[in-house]
């Protein structure tokens, strides 16, 4: 049985979660935090940039967009599977 693979959508989604968590954390740790200017300012930076960083992982791994594929021919012998011989192109003489 194989296990199940975690998308990165997951793991972005958790992350974004577990950065919320800690700044709620570190305000129920030390509730005079809330008061300050400079943490709610930081706390903010932290959960809009996760969020971003959220928007941005769910559109680079998107995983619905069609792709497109090719059929490949593959016309080389089984003993000569790559080419190692140059083409040479004729030049026509001055």
């Amino acid at each position: 049985m194989k296990p199940a693979q975690t998308s990165a959508r997951a793991i972005a989604g958790g992350g974004i979660f577990l950065l919320t968590l800690i700044v709620l954390g570190m305000i129920w740790a030390r509730p005079e935090l809330a008061n300050t200017d400079l943490f709610k300012m930081l706390a903010q930076a932290i959960v809009i940039q996760g969020l971003v960083g959220l928007a941005m992982a769910h559109y680079f791994t998107a995983s619905s967009r069609p792709t497109e594929t090719q059929d490949v021919n593959v016309v080389n012998p089984k003993d000569d599977p790559v080419p190692t011989t140059t083409a040479t192109t004729d030049k026509p003489e001055e």
